[in-house]
């Protein structure tokens, strides 16, 4: 037994060390490694000039197209989930969520296509397989990819809101699902509709907005004037909600889709120079109907500015650091925003009084209405000119004067921070553009400033994340290009255009 069990012993030391015999057949093995785990083996890579030809061993391989034939500038994936975590146990899933059967490489590029066309900021996370969403008015949500159970082999898309308005929520949550799912195609609906997520509703409200019976002129003016001083009042108290809900005000009473035009064009006065007049041209009379104390309306500009330039509002921070600053910084970080909402609005409406005053018939119908509204154009331009020298007064006013805080080179540097903040970026964008065709002071200052350059990169952001964003840097690059004064029937043709999709 003794020696039984040593020749045992002896063959199970001896197994692992056989070895096949010289004479025998060898075989040889391929393994698909980097090179660092080829040396760990004790192998030796092939020479690099040595390339095998597997085409015809595998017939069907022609068909596969080779990686290397790609084009080189071909952009890379915002978001790549490698796994997905089950729905964990008692977690209940939100009713905004959808149950999809198709592959993930799939749904994480619908997904991700669907945040780029909405202009939704998006910060994804591949570990997680989920994304932190916010869109432009606000609205905070959380997107999770989940993994179902083996008898049901499929992806859970789930949308939750975390912060802002639940029906612009809805609204969002409802465009993504859809297109994650495969029923909805973003691209081809903006191409019928345009761009405005709330398209339905914004036709809507123009229809209920025509059908109205008309005011009399001077009862709308003093209507407008009524609701900018309560947005004055909002605006000028202490609570940061009421701070807010004076800038969203604005926000309504500067956009032309939501209130009358006759509003939007004081309130844009108001915004742009602190006064509810018209600049006339001709020397003329000023109007009768709006003869009333401006004091707030001066109050209300340079607290616009001072948001945009210096983040707060007044001379000095009324606030204390110490206690609740991380919430007072983000609800600056949304004053900030709507400041620049604000004046992107307003600077709109004065570059688009033509076509919001006449309509888009009148507008296009005769060659000499055209040639009538230079006088119109030169309106726009001295508001922007006068905008420009207001705020440039206000800076040598304020404690804090410096060239670093003037208007131009502040939304050019925010047009810089488009990878952190696209929509604020969106927003400067679009200040650029309005400032750049109407005045030539102004563009010649922004090219001084580097901004063809600053464009370019944000452009760059807007192409790979944010439509909107894109949008408004080409708008921007184009008036910049632009060595001499737009001619007017080429202006009027495209605020039509642009009048026709919105």
């Amino acid at each position: 037994m003794y020696n039984s069990n040593n020749n045992s012993q002896d063959d199970m030391t001896r197994k692992p060390a056989a070895r096949p015999s010289d004479s025998g057949p060898t075989f040889q093995s391929v393994s698909i490694a980097p090179p660092t785990s080829l040396e760990s083996t004790g192998l030796r890579s092939a020479p690099p000039s040595v390339k095998i030809d597997k085409l015809p061993y595998f017939p069907d391989a022609v068909s596969i197209p080779d990686s290397k034939s790609k084009p080189i500038d071909s952009p890379k994936p915002n978001w790549l989930p490698t796994t997905l975590r089950p729905v964990p146990a008692f977690y209940p899933l939100e009713r905004s969520s959808r149950f999809v059967e198709d592959e993930l490489t799939t749904v994480v590029g619908r997904v991700s296509e669907a945040n780029r066309l909405l202009s939704v900021h998006a910060v994804y996370c591949n570990e997680t397989a989920t994304a932190s969403l916010l869109t432009s008015e606000n609205v905070e949500m959380h997107l999770s990819l989940w993994k179902t159970s083996e008898k049901q082999e499929g992806i859970v898309i789930e949308i939750q809101r975390r912060k802002g308005d639940s029906i612009t929520f809805h609204r969002y949550a409802r465009y993504i699902l859809d297109a994650a799912v495969g029923e909805l195609d973003i691209q081809d609906h903006f191409e019928k509709n345009g761009e405005d997520i709330d398209v339905v509703y914004s036709k809507k409200v123009n229809r209920l907005l025509s059908l109205e019976s008309p005011n009399d002129l001077e009862t709308e003016k003093e209507n407008a004037i009524i609701a900018v001083e309560i947005a004055h009042g909002l605006l000028m108290k202490d609570r940061m909600d009421a701070r807010q809900l004076g800038l969203e005000s604005l926000c309504l009473l500067t956009d032309p889709k939501k209130t009358g035009v006759t509003t939007a064009l004081i309130a844009s006065r108001v915004v742009l120079l602190g006064t509810a007049q018209d600049i006339e041209l001709n020397n003329s009379a000023p109007e009768e109907g709006l003869m009333c104390d401006e004091a707030p309306f001066q109050e209300i500009r340079q607290a616009i500015l001072s948001l945009i330039q210096f983040r707060r509002i007044g001379d000095a921070d009324e606030f204390d650091e110490t206690e609740e600053s991380s919430e007072e910084e983000e609800h600056i970080t949304i004053l900030h925003n709507l400041a620049l909402a604000v004046l992107a609005n307003a600077l709109d409406v004065i570059e688009n009084e033509d076509i919001l005053m006449e309509g888009e018939s009148s507008v296009s119908s005769a060659p000499e209405e055209v040639r009538g509204n230079r006088s119109r154009m030169d309106s726009t331009e001295s508001i922007s000119e006068r905008f420009l020298e207001d705020s440039e007064r206000f800076l040598e006013d304020s404690k804090e004067c410096s060239k670093n805080h003037e208007i131009m080179k502040t939304l050019i540097s925010e047009l810089g921070k488009a990878g952190m903040t696209p929509h604020n970026a969106c927003l400067s964008a679009k200040c650029i553009g309005s400032l750049c065709r109407a005045s030539n002071k102004a563009r010649g200052r922004a090219k001084e400033l580097g901004a063809k350059t600053v464009v370019q990169t944000a452009l760059d952001v807007g192409t790979r994340t944010h439509l909107k964003l894109k949008r408004e840097c080409d708008k921007v690059m184009t008036s910049l290009t632009i060595t001499t004064t737009t001619p007017p029937t080429t202006r009027i043709d495209e605020l039509t255009r642009e009048h026709e999709l919105s």
